[in-house]
């Protein structure tokens, strides 16, 4: 039995289905398709910001209330992408 999440709860699903389940809720919520968050066969790592440190910019990101420090930390991000 899953929730209204789609989460098993009763533990049968594999951990593997759940992450799918909650990468394509997190794909949803952005806005955006699942294939942004995954790399393509053989690429390097290394060469951009992982799936994870993305959803981690954005969760930091979104329980920032201050409209002006929110815009203070995309300066921030934008004048490191330059560099």
């Amino acid at each position: 039995m899953a929730d209204a999440g789609g989460f098993d709860l009763d533990g049968r699903a594999k951990p593997a289905d759940e992450r799918e389940v909650l990468l394509r809720q997190i794909a949803d919520a952005l806005r955006m398709p699942v294939s942004t968050f995954r790399r393509p066969a053989g690429s390097s790592r290394g060469r951009g910001p992982s799936a994870g440190e993305c959803v981690a910019l954005l969760t930091a990101f979104s329980r920032i209330e201050d409209a002006d420090l929110r815009k203070e930390c995309v300066a921030l991000v934008e004048r490191y992408s330059r560099t």
